[in-house]
């Protein structure tokens, strides 16, 4: 009896453990549409606000390790996006700093190619988000980058551009 005891009590440990991890790290599903804006970072480019609808839809994973991934769609109503539209699905791996490189992967007449959106930063349930949006670079327009002196960005739930700022500056405070 005593033997018995002695091997039921690290077996529930074991077990309880194991079903705190899996929930932990199942994939959890997130579909959202927010009301934002898309602005530009200066104060010489105040006048640049224009209203935008964000779609997010997809499934975001943590690992034992504490790392998240994000599978899924992300649309933005307005914005050109040169991949064909069937293949506009993203696998987003968050970064230490909390922002996760937007990337498409594509094949197009038999090529294959990637091109590269922007930076995403969210919460914690995509009730809000930030995008960083990659612009070309004036002296190579082969490169795409971001400056958060004069970066475009999208920003949602926001009504305004000081909302939004508000917003990104929380969302990005670990940006370096």
């Amino acid at each position: 009896m005593l033997k018995n005891k002695f091997f039921m009590i690290p077996l529930l440990i074991a077990v309880t453990f194991g079903v705190i991890l899996s929930f932990k790290t199942l994939p959890k599903q997130y579909t959202v549409n927010l009301e934002g804006v898309k602005y530009q970072l200066g104060t010489e480019n105040n006048h640049f606000t224009k209203p935008i609808t964000i779609r997010i839809d997809g499934k975001l994973q943590h690992s034992l390790t504490g790392s998240k991934t994000f599978k899924g769609t992300i649309d933005i109503d307005g914005e050109k996006i040169p991949v064909p539209e069937v293949q506009r699905g993203l696998e987003i791996k968050f970064l230490d700093n909390g922002g996760g490189p937007i990337v498409y992967g594509y094949i197009e007449n038999g090529r294959p190619g990637t091109y590269g959106y922007g930076v995403l930063y969210t919460n914690s349930n995509f009730s809000e988000v930030t995008i960083a949006i990659f612009q070309k670079d004036e002296t190579d327009l082969s490169n795409r980058g971001w400056t958060s002196e004069n970066g475009q960005m999208i920003t949602a739930p926001a009504a305004n551009r000081t909302e939004a700022l508000k917003i990104s500056n929380e969302l990005m405070q670990d940006y370096s």
